[in-house]
């Protein structure tokens, strides 16, 4: 019998449970992981578009955009674990009953945490790199970091909840494609939606503040201003993906697969116990 979309995500959000129940050090390995793997998307993106930055090019933000999608993948197919993608993983398993509110709290905290040490190690890696230890090198980079530090709080908070409304279905709709090119291309124009259109990703913006932070930066970019905006983001983020796509798709696909999936989520429960 073919698994149900939602059943998908189910076994997706146990396999986490059943890694961070066995060794908690390992989890937040990958986690790590995951915050590093975005930092190179980070640097590889705002390099790209420098150029077109200093040339005044109204293709800048474009091309920032073009290949954020890469980060995903990595984390995907390279063993790291998300904060945002998480949110909705765990929202639904635990509506279906396979884990609970207190398994959600605990892997979302471990990620973010994770995702967190991640981005300032790699920050830290860049600063010795000595990229950006020219302030002329880091003007893009600079410009978007104040923009997104001078945003409102309630714009943030939206924009987080949109940009994690994509970057779950990003995860969420692969599950449903075969084929890994399938998978790789729908996840890169997916995370390429949300970036180009300015919305705000909790654990890019660890990334992209902690580089702007440590290397030579304007005095607009400062702590306070790192955090005014990663606050209402990670909250806006938490909604989009645990209610805007995980309590969405339980309440989409549940009335039509409940007798079938039955017997799979009672199977489930045990496993979660």
């Amino acid at each position: 019998m073919e698994i149900q979309p939602v059943d998908k995500a189910i076994q997706y959000a146990l396999k986490k449970k059943a890694v961070i129940d066995e060794s908690f050090l390992q989890y937040f390995t990958k986690a790590i992981l995951a915050g590093i793997y975005i930092g190179f998307a980070i640097i590889i993106c705002y390099k790209l578009a420098q150029p077109f930055w200093d040339a005044h090019s109204p293709a800048t933000y474009m091309i920032t955009s073009l290949f954020f999608g890469i980060a995903l993948v990595l984390i995907s197919y390279g063993g790291g674990e998300l904060f945002t993608g998480n949110t909705m993983a765990f929202a639904m398993s635990t509506l279906k009953g396979a884990t609970t509110w207190k398994d959600a709290l605990y892997n979302w905290a471990a990620t973010y945490f994770g995702n967190l040490v991640g981005a300032l190690f790699f920050a830290v890696l860049i600063y010795y790199t000595g990229l950006y230890h020219l302030p002329e090198k880091s003007t893009w980079l600079m410009e978007m970091a104040n923009v997104k530090m001078s945003a409102t709080t309630s714009e943030l908070f939206v924009k987080g909840i949109l940009c994690n409304w994509l970057v779950c279905l990003a995860i969420w709709l692969p599950m449903n494609i075969r084929g890994d090119v399938g998978k790789i291309l729908t996840t890169i124009l997916i995370v390429f939606g949300f970036m180009v259109s300015g919305y705000e990703h909790s654990i890019a913006n660890m990334s992209l503040f902690s580089i702007a932070l440590i290397v030579p930066h304007p005095n607009t970019i400062t702590l306070y201003s790192a955090l005014h905006n990663i606050i209402p983001v990670t909250l806006g983020n938490i909604v989009g993906g645990a209610f805007f796509v995980g309590v969405l798709n339980v309440y989409i696909f549940s009335d039509k697969k409940r007798k079938k999936n039955k017997h799979l989520t009672f199977q489930q429960k045990r496993i979660a116990k």
